[in-house]
């Protein structure tokens, strides 16, 4: 592959990267809160899944998801009846 083949390529993707990165709008769309079963509630984003298990010993939150997720989840645990402060463990599923 010749040099100047091999730079077009290169530009062609530094070109697509901001694409690629570009935020998913639904990942912060608010999303009704729910009661799924028992003491596990949905209190996600509409593209991003955020779960509250509601326990004496304190609260547990499955994905924080974004930084700017957390006023939706806050609302969301709030609507509920639950308060925020009450979350003792924070699990995370994956990082990035």
């Amino acid at each position: 592959m010749s040099l100047r083949r091999v730079l077009a390529c290169l530009i062609l993707l530094a070109a697509a990267l901001p694409l690629a990165a570009a935020e998913n709008p639904d990942w912060t769309r608010p999303f009704p809160a729910f009661r799924i079963a028992g003491n596990l509630y949905y209190v996600g984003s509409a593209d991003l899944a955020s779960y509250l298990i509601v326990t004496p010993q304190g609260d547990i939150l499955i994905n924080s998801s974004l930084e700017q997720s957390v006023p939706l989840i806050r609302k969301s645990v709030e609507s509920l009846g639950f308060r925020f402060s009450d979350i003792r463990i924070l699990l995370i599923s994956h990082a990035h």
